[in-house]
């Protein structure tokens, strides 16, 4: 069994421990003297009982306290032990970067006034940031090919090792394309159909001339090759290895071109379409995207291969049991907090009521049928919904219970269901309903069920403002236990309301008795002076037509 621990370091952290213990002891000392002094002054007080179970509680609490710290400190540790294999889907592509490292790479004729060696890496970097989840591994096409990182998916690695590429990397005479791409052929794995891709990062300038014969035996292979060129074909002069010689060098695009031709005449004889060798200028617009594109549709075209041709591989992995000490702590945690709460003689007192409760109910149920059983537990329940305020659950619980009493002919069973439904109704205002259902209940036998149907029903009546039916339902109550006293109470606002009432219909009705004498007056009015209106009219016309010979 492997055990291991990632972060020992967090292991310090159960030395808080011993601080916290100390100052927790130094505060049960103090409470236990608190505790002296209640108890001698008052044996039977509230806080005396309190303060007998609190050494109980606080060590309890303490010990949970202690345990969910410890349990937190050694789930940051990250301990394992055990192992499991665990299946590593790849993606069924794998790429190999070969990098010619040559001193004609030194040349600045790239872009950006960069040098060629320069330029690749900035390029590859860039491709790597887009290429999806592909094995990689690095080439550096010099002396016979070195194969510098086999095939991983360290991205961070492949970059860190590019990012220190330079022409003084290797101190091996001669730059071999060809012998680069030999190298980057055995980096392939032999156990998996991979697709395999070579990108190779070059000016063309080599010192043999193994390219073609290498390319050909890649299509031979299988393997897709692309010569990605750096440069401008002018000539440019460069510092080589001896550091006093000036050489020209410039791109060699023909060259690299040709001898993809070459390949590929080879790949049109044996037949192998889907491999790919092909001359790529980087300087030419969407070069990068065509490389990426390749291995994208590559990658797609093996997810829906088998997974050995996906390259599923099973690597020995640690179980990592940082879960099961962090639920351990949250739940020390939660029982600390709990306990704290507690009042053990409170618990005992809630005990014995729910015990008391449960053979009460047990009587009760004893008493009926198998059918009636069920129906008690369903008013069980309801009631417990309605203390819940879950209305709706009450409801279906006693819908239910009296549909069950109805068919078992059990009367007791459906007038308490009824009740307690007409009541949840009640409660949630719903004053038609519950009133239909309390008119179902005008022959219980039981004298309190009686009184609080007379009662809620003058209730339903108050709301709706039919204050003389309210008072009716308090007396008929009242008749039945005269000592209650809400209901005393409920009756006299009733007939105050009542009385009140009928005095704003009488104020009204005088109101409109008033309202019909006066507009009464207001038309007598009216009509005597409209009637001297006419009389003042026919007068000025008889003096108009008395002088009308006068005005002429």
């Amino acid at each position: 069994m492997n055990f291991s621990c990632q972060r020992p370091y967090a292991l310090y952290g159960l030395a808080l421990l011993v601080p916290a213990l100390i100052i927790s002891i130094l505060q049960f000392k103090k409470a236990y003297r608190n505790l002296k002094f209640f108890t001698v002054k008052d044996k039977s007080s509230a806080i005396a009982r309190r303060m007998r179970n609190f050494a109980l509680i606080f060590g309890v609490r303490t010990f949970c306290i202690s345990v969910a710290w410890a349990m937190l400190v050694l789930a940051l540790a990250g301990f394992s032990w055990g192992t499991y294999l665990a299946p590593v889907q790849t993606s069924g592509t794998a790429v190999s970067l070969i990098f010619d490292i040559s001193y004609s790479m030194n040349a600045d004729d790239a872009s950006s006034g960069l040098s060629r060696l320069e330029a690749s890496k900035k390029y590859a970097k860039m491709l790597l940031s887009h290429i999806p989840d592909t094995q990689i591994s690095v080439v550096l096409a010099k002396g016979d090919g070195v194969t510098v990182l086999p095939l991983t998916d360290d991205r961070a690695a492949v970059e860190s090792l590019i990012d220190s590429l330079s022409s003084n990397f290797m101190s091996s005479v001669g730059t071999s394309l060809g012998k680069g791409i030999k190298s980057a052929q055995k980096s392939f794995p032999s156990n998996f159909s991979f697709k395999n891709s070579i990108w190779v990062f070059t000016d063309g300038e080599e010192t043999d001339s193994l390219l073609e014969n290498s390319l050909i035996s890649c299509v031979n292979q299988g393997i897709s090759v692309s010569l990605i060129g750096f440069g401008t074909e002018r000539e440019t002069k460069v510092l080589a290895g001896d550091g006093k010689t000036y050489v020209l060098t410039a791109l060699r695009s023909e060259k690299m071109k040709s001898a993809c031709a070459a390949a590929m005449k080879k790949n049109s004889a044996s037949k192998v379409s889907d491999v790919q060798i092909s001359y790529i200028d980087a300087t030419e617009p969407g070069s990068a995207l065509a490389l990426l594109d390749s291995v994208k549709n590559t990658s797609l075209s093996d997810a829906s291969s088998d997974s050995e041709e996906n390259g599923v591989t099973y690597e020995i992995k640690p179980v990592q049991r940082y879960s099961l000490f962090l639920g351990l702590g949250i739940l020390f945690s939660v029982l600390s907090y709990v306990i704290s709460e507690l009042d053990p003689e409170g618990i005992a007192e809630k005990f014995k009521k729910t015990a008391a409760l449960v053979v009460f109910c047990m009587l009760f149920i004893s008493c009926k049928a198998e059918n009636s059983v069920f129906g008690a537990k369903n008013i069980l329940e309801g009631s417990w919904c309605w203390y819940q305020k879950k209305y709706n659950d009450a409801v279906a619980k006693y819908l239910q219970t009296v549909f069950d009493a109805q068919e078992d002919e059990n009367l007791l069973l459906e007038q308490y269901a009824v009740y307690n439904l007409a009541t949840t109704y009640l409660v949630q205002n719903e004053n038609d309903v519950a009133l239909e259902r309390y008119s179902q209940l005008e022959n219980v036998e039981d004298k309190n069920v009686r009184y609080a149907v007379f009662y809620n029903c003058g209730i339903i009546a108050n709301r709706k403002g039919n204050y003389e039916e309210a008072a009716k339902c308090f007396r008929n109550a009242l008749k039945i236990d005269g000592t209650k006293i809400d209901a005393k109470v409920n009756l006299e606002l009733s007939l105050m309301n009542a009385e009140k009432e009928a005095k704003s219909k009488e104020n009204v009705q005088n109101q409109v008795s008033e309202s019909k004498t006066s507009s009464t007056m207001e038309e007598s009015i009216f009509a005597r002076i409209r009637e001297y209106d006419e009389k003042q009219w026919k007068n000025s016309e008889k003096s108009e037509n008395s002088n009308s010979s006068q005005d002429y």
